[in-house]
């Protein structure tokens, strides 16, 4: 008949049955498994490696894969050291503590000739991030010792598909879908119809708590959506004008400028040829007065020095009287 395996009896499997196994996590009736160097996290898919004196973290609602930090050896070779004509194997249950604390975990068992580290699914259903020592105690390891008659025909690890034999740190499920499965031959409930909010609600606390808040804060987005919609399309009119507005007033502007060019350039050229003509002439008239001047002088037997004298008091005339109209001419 199947035993369970009492303190004194686990404690001479420690190092060999139970490789890596701890003294100081014995219970009465089984020993305590602890938290390993490996961990996958179900919502990432990634794998990340735990150290002495470090942490894990899961955080709410998430839900992770973890190894144990000892080995189990539950061969015929090795049992049949301590128990000749017996086999092993073993229950795994969660420890009080972890549900204390709101996590979810399965029970699961050994079978008798597995040899590996364990693999362990725990979620944290709490509300708050549940932190885990590298090798915390995680889960208990109930050993039964079966006599021949109850001692499997195969022993795990004798057939193909016991895919998770000598099994290290994480590892992933075997199990293969098919790639090119039949949409019709899958069956399916409807729950992709379901009203997310309504599923909280009916949930229980503190899930009903979170839909009230969530149907509250839908109803306050779509009037802050409907406001901010309103408020964009006034933005928008309001952008559209005073585009028009600037454009029509920059082509107004423009068109000014223009028309002030076109008469400044204008006046300019017409005070210019007056200007112009104006010291012309004054220029060509005093010269002919300058000449009949000196004509006349000379026809009077004048000397040469008193010609030059009066030439150049009318020169000096005619740049003061040139000088006097381009300054009234400003």
């Amino acid at each position: 008949m199947a035993k369970i395996l009492p303190d004194r009896e686990i404690r001479p499997l420690i190092g060999s049955v139970l490789v890596n196994g701890h003294v100081e996590r014995l219970n009465p009736n089984g020993i305590e498994l602890r938290l390993g160097k490996r961990v996958r996290f179900h919502s990432t898919n990634e794998e990340r490696d735990l150290a002495p004196d470090c942490y894990l973290k899961v955080s709410p609602g998430e839900s992770v894969v973890i190894s144990s930090l000892e080995t189990i050896d539950f061969t015929n070779e090795t049992v049949s050291k301590y128990f000749p004509g017996k086999t092993m194997m073993g229950l795994i249950t969660p420890t009080t503590t972890m549900m204390r604390e709101g996590i979810s975990q399965v029970s699961t068992k050994i079978d008798v000739g597995f040899r590996g580290n364990l693999n362990w699914g725990l979620r944290n259903s709490s509300t708050r991030d549940l932190i885990l020592a590298f090798g915390e105690p995680i889960f208990k390891l109930t050993l039964l010792l079966l006599d021949k008659d109850e001692s499997p025909e195969t022993p795990y690890g004798g057939r193909p598909h016991d895919a998770y034999q000598d099994s290290a740190g994480v590892v992933r499920s075997k199990r293969q879908i098919p790639a090119d499965m039949p949409e019709g031959k899958v069956v399916s409930s409807s729950f992709k119809d379901l009203d997310p909010k309504k599923a909280l609600r009916d949930a229980g606390y503190p899930f009903d708590h979170i839909g009230t808040e969530l149907i509250s804060l839908h109803g306050k987005f779509e009037v802050v959506s409907s406001n901010v919609a309103l408020l964009k399309d006034d933005f928008d009119t309001r952008a559209r004008e005073l585009t028009l507005k600037i454009e029509k007033e920059t082509s107004s502007l423009m068109k000014n400028i223009e028309e002030s060019k076109v008469s400044v350039i204008e006046k300019v050229e017409s005070l210019f040829d007056r200007k112009f003509m104006g010291m012309i002439g004054t220029i060509v008239g005093a010269i002919s007065i300058m000449y009949a001047i000196a004509t006349f002088l000379v026809s009077k037997s004048m000397s040469k020095d008193v010609v030059g004298l009066v030439s150049l008091l009318a020169g000096v005339a005619i740049i003061l009287t040139t000088f006097s109209i381009t300054r009234r001419s400003k």
